[in-house]
């Protein structure tokens, strides 16, 4: 997830967490419900920084009593919907934003409630009065990574039905597509007392995290394009006992790998992606010239994770790990087995 989507993500969080006055919440208060909600690398002085700016908009009625320390932030008890009269430019920009990179994971009913937010934005900024924040949408673009395959674009009917499952807890009937057979084509079978849980959405795949019936433990994952007949019913979720949802989102890295803090040592080309783009894989990374010209050597404490070795893996040979023992013997295996496979 890019910076600017991070600090817009943690602004609604902090919305999220701010009471109706009288009620009140401190900086330090707020920061500690963003570190507990998964935010990292947080400091009071930049949740400090995302107040003023909320506050500076005038459109969710986010107000300060300065009178006493620590200040209290509260939401204006008057206060009942932004003000689409008083949007400006700027605002415009981050709402247009918002409608292209986090549709799939909005709940319809927030999704509806901002759409004459989102059509305001759209005219402001294809307005000649803001010809800065026009010229910036037309200069500034998300683009996913390219994907080699063709992948099955999810049912959008069955897509929104979940999502509102979801935001109200309660459970589903659907077809899914269940591959039940070894050497047999899949099947579409329905099933009752669906429990959708969450979504995840990783690149174009979205996926349901369900379980089924009010006994059964097990934690399903279906994409999305592998259900349809999408109906929702008046039953309440029943959730698993040993349900975590952090854990199902951590489990997408999981593999037999330890998360343990290593010395990372490598060689890498100049012209390689990672030097060219100035990366760090640590605030405490080194990087020296070597005899050889065209390579740097670079050094880092690093946590030896699947994600580091998933990076790794994708400089492909511009890189060559030098230490710890451990991880070069890793890609040394693992060159191996290709070597053999291509033979």
């Amino acid at each position: 997830m890019g910076a600017d989507l991070l600090s817009f993500q943690r602004r609604l969080d902090l919305l999220d967490h701010i009471p109706r006055y009288p009620n009140k919440i401190s900086t330090r208060q707020l920061l500690d419900l963003l570190e507990a909600n998964g935010h990292e690398n947080l400091i009071i002085r930049k949740v400090q920084r995302d107040l003023e700016a909320i506050e500076a908009l005038g459109m969710f009625g986010l107000e300060v009593d300065k009178r006493s320390k620590p200040y209290g932030w509260s939401i204006n008890l008057n206060w009942k919907k932004l003000n689409i009269s008083l949007m400006d430019a700027n605002s415009a920009l981050a709402f247009s934003t918002l409608k292209e990179i986090a549709g799939t994971l909005l709940p319809e009913s927030t999704l509806d409630d901002l759409s004459a937010y989102f059509d305001k934005a759209d005219v402001i900024i294809n307005s000649e009065k803001s010809p800065l924040i026009s010229h910036w949408k037309n200069s500034v673009a998300l683009i996913n990574s390219n994907n080699p395959v063709s992948l099955p674009l999810p049912d959008e009917e069955a897509l929104s039905k979940i999502k509102q499952a979801i935001y109200f807890k309660k459970q589903i009937s659907a077809d899914l597509k269940r591959y039940l057979l070894p050497n047999k084509d899949p099947i579409w079978k329905r099933y009752q007392h669906i429990n959708p849980l969450g979504l995840i959405q990783r690149e174009y795949v979205v996926t349901l995290i369900c379980s089924i019936g009010s006994f059964h433990q097990k934690i399903y994952k279906f994409p999305i394009a592998f259900i349809k007949g999408v109906e929702i019913d008046e039953a309440e979720v029943k959730i698993p006992k040993h349900y975590n949802f952090e854990k199902i989102k951590d489990s997408y890295f999981s593999s037999n790998v330890s998360h343990k803090e290593i010395e990372l040592s490598l060689l890498a080309r100049k012209d390689s992606y990672f030097v060219l783009s100035n990366g760090k894989f640590s605030t405490n990374q080194k990087v020296e010239e070597t005899e050889n010209a065209e390579m740097v050597k670079i050094t880092a404490a690093v946590v030896d994770s699947p994600k580091l070795r998933a990076f790794l893996r994708g400089l492909g040979n511009s890189v060559e790990v030098l230490e710890p023992t451990s991880l070069r013997e890793y890609f040394k295996e693992l060159a191996l087995s290709l070597l053999t496979k291509y033979q």
